[in-house]
């Protein structure tokens, strides 16, 4: 049972840690806030197929045309007594002409502090984004890759870290609606496809069968200070 536990730690630390969407793959623009949530997760097998239930809410704020910081609480993360926050910034490099996409990055960290038994993690993080707007409303989709590095040289039980980079491509829609006030997002994740899951204790569920797991989100924003067209 001690071994279980052990597992369950783990694999939560290795998995849910990176378990967000990727934030504000186009930036807001100059002096925009957003406010908003998302639900969802990795994907296990709970009598069917279901995402886990982590929530976040979100704040963003547009520093310049093309460039966003933003802000993340896990809120569902607080009910098992942690505090857990994400946070960052988004910067388009390159802007879209025909087929050529617009590029975005986005620089950050991951971190939770357990308050029972007082242990803190800290995680940077880098996503790249490659995304294409179309139709009047500028909606659009993306694809990129989220990249968590983990710092410390030892996972559980003093063991040797095996994945000091964890990597997720990701696959995302972001739709529009009228005036462009508010954002419904959507993103598929298929999370550390490098990482073999067929002995985890928890029961993972994966596009790639027994390699990594595949999460789902979906998410809402409100967009304060957005000029009507």
């Amino acid at each position: 049972m001690k071994k279980n536990y052990y597992w369950v730690i783990l694999l939560l630390f290795t998995f849910i840690q990176s378990c967000a969407p990727s934030r504000f793959v186009e930036p807001l623009e100059k002096n925009e806030i957003s406010v908003g949530g998302t639900f969802g997760g990795p994907v296990i097998d709970f009598g069917g197929p279901i995402p886990m239930p982590i929530t976040t809410v979100e704040v963003g704020y547009g520093l310049d045309t093309n460039l966003t910081v933003f802000g993340a609480l896990h809120t569902s993360a607080a009910i098992f007594g942690n505090a857990q926050i994400d946070a960052g910034a988004s910067y388009k490099f390159l802007d879209q002409k025909n087929l050529i996409p617009n590029l975005s990055v986005a620089p950050g960290f991951n971190f939770i502090f357990n308050f029972e038994n007082r242990i803190a993690k800290f995680w940077p993080k880098l996503d790249l984004n490659a995304f294409w707007n179309y139709g009047q409303r500028t909606n659009y989709f993306y694809v990129g890759v989220n990249n968590y590095f983990e710092l410390s040289k030892t996972m559980a039980l003093d063991q040797e870290q095996i994945s000091p980079w964890l990597f997720s491509p990701q696959f995302g829609h972001v739709f529009k609606g009228k005036q462009e006030n508010w954002q419904l997002t959507t993103e598929f994740k298929l999370m550390g496809p490098n990482l073999d899951n067929s002995t985890a204790f928890v029961p993972y569920k994966s596009l790639l069968g027994s390699n990594g797991a595949t999460a789902f989100f979906v998410g809402c924003r409100w967009i304060i200070g957005k000029k009507k067209k």
